[in-house]
């Protein structure tokens, strides 16, 4: 899983079956103290999240997962709102 904040959201005229109830987000991934860390991500929205909410989301077949029935194909999706972050560099790695 991966932290990230919501950037914006995505419009798709036309989607697969199963798609039409969710909404699709910009992500940007985001390193444990908040910063950017790589490219943006497109992700389905299964929370409700909203424009730069700080979420959790998975990507490859993890992110298929939740959708058994039918079956979706996603690569990326949005698990979690985050509602705070307490990160303490080095902490809890044994001294060298």
């Amino acid at each position: 899983m991966y932290l990230a904040r919501v950037i914006g959201q995505v419009e798709a005229r036309v989607r697969l079956t199963g798609f039409e109830p969710h909404k699709l987000l910009l992500l940007q991934p985001l390193n444990p103290k908040l910063e950017p860390i790589r490219w943006s991500v497109i992700a389905l929205d299964i929370t409700g999240a909203g424009i730069n909410s700080l979420v959790v989301y998975e990507e490859g077949r993890e992110a298929a997962n939740p959708f058994h029935d039918p079956p979706l194909p996603v690569d990326a999706v949005v698990v979690a709102i985050v509602d705070a972050v307490d990160y303490q560099e080095g902490a809890g790695l044994p001294n060298a």
